[in-house]
């Protein structure tokens, strides 16, 4: 398979899950309960890398899935969902580095 047509595949598998999410019950459900998750795993990810010298997008992003992984296993997530959640913290790191520069 061509490169253009694996990123046209992929695209459209990113698409349905972005819909399913945002569209159905369930996915409506899921997004809620991500977002519980997220917010507190932020602020503990955004003290971590306070503490850091000169943080870099991959210090960060090796933190936030080192934190996902621990808690995960405190809160039993499943795969899928830790999967969802580290996405999610990784693209907070515009919003931290800003923060950082202030």
């Amino acid at each position: 398979m061509g490169r253009f047509k694996k990123g046209l595949f992929l695209g459209g598998l990113l698409g349905a899950a972005l819909m399913w999410l945002n569209a159905t019950p369930r996915g409506k459900e899921m997004r809620a309960k991500l977002l519980l998750h997220l917010e507190p795993l932020y602020n503990e990810l955004k003290e971590s890398v306070k503490k850091l010298e000169g943080p870099t997008r991959e210090m960060y992003e090796a933190l936030v899935e080192r934190a996902v992984e621990e808690y995960a296993e405190r809160r039993a997530l499943a795969a899928e969902f830790k999967q969802m959640l580290a996405r999610e913290l990784k693209k907070k790191w515009v919003e931290l580095e800003r923060e950082l520069r202030k």
